[in-house]
């Protein structure tokens, strides 16, 4: 039967990579805090982008955190975005920095709890006002905020990272740019569906509530035959956890669901 991490690369194959950004953009890189609420453990490497070909005195520097993902696929956004088309109207500076823990900007050698224990909302924003505060620019100086205007932007989860420095720092954000932000954060959000389930397609939304029940009947059996039966004929029979596999069914449909 059809895999599910084959369905998954489908899904992600649909996205076309964008092209490389020349090297004069970067990748720079920060000597970023660790932990900032204990600076003896040390600093990391934190990866960033930017574009200065449009500034002139007194222009505003656009800041985007890339959030959950490598940031070399939003890289491109320092030259071509609505970020850049902003900053070269405002003659300001466009940057696009990486998350913490993701990319090339990893805390240490490996994911022990000793490193992921600070991926967090909190150190994520000490980390963007810490280069709104320190970072120097290649090849350029510029006047510290807020005498130089910051615009930070995000979209989803970075996007709530936007608004939330606006929101704490508004001595160093001049404003914030949040693109569909969950700022009022809901855990097990399932309404989400809701408008899919009354708009979609009605055989399609039969069919997959059809599906999910079957699933869930053998999911929650307490035969183990038949689970392992189930997520062999999805092609994923290696998968020891339940939880594993249904999120995999959960991701190809709801990023379908996106488009």
């Amino acid at each position: 039967m059809y895999s599910l991490f084959h369905a998954q690369h489908q899904v992600h194959a649909a996205f076309v990579a964008p092209p490389p950004v020349e090297e004069k953009y970067g990748p720079f890189y920060f000597d970023q805090l660790v932990d900032h609420s204990n600076p003896s453990a040390g600093t990391f490497k934190h990866r960033y982008w930017a574009n200065t070909d449009w500034y002139q005195s007194g222009g505003p520097v656009i800041l985007y955190n890339a959030g959950e993902m490598d940031a070399i696929d939003r890289a491109i956004y320092v030259k071509n975005s609505s970020m850049a088309l902003l900053a070269e109207q405002l003659h300001g500076v466009v940057i696009v920095m990486e998350h913490r823990c993701y990319g090339g900007s990893q805390l240490g050698p490996d994911y022990s709890v000793e490193y992921l224990k600070t991926l967090n909302t909190e150190q994520a924003l000490e980390d963007i006002a810490s280069i709104i505060k320190e970072v120097k620019l290649p090849n350029l100086e510029i006047p510290p905020a807020p005498e130089t205007k910051w615009i930070v932007y995000g979209g989803s989860y970075s996007g709530n990272l936007a608004a939330w420095m606006r929101y704490r720092y508004p001595d160093i954000v001049f404003a914030a740019v949040p693109s569909s932000a969950p700022v009022q954060m809901k855990y097990n959000y399932f309404e989400y569906f809701y408008p899919i389930r009354k708009f979609g397609p009605k055989h399609c939304i039969h069919a997959v509530e059809q599906v999910i029940s079957h699933v869930d009947h053998i999911l929650f059996s307490p035969l183990q035959g038949p689970k392992e039966r189930l997520k062999e004929s999805f092609g994923v029979k290696d998968l020891k956890h339940d939880d594993d596999f249904a999120n995999c069914m959960f991701l190809v449909y709801s990023v379908y669901t996106l488009f």
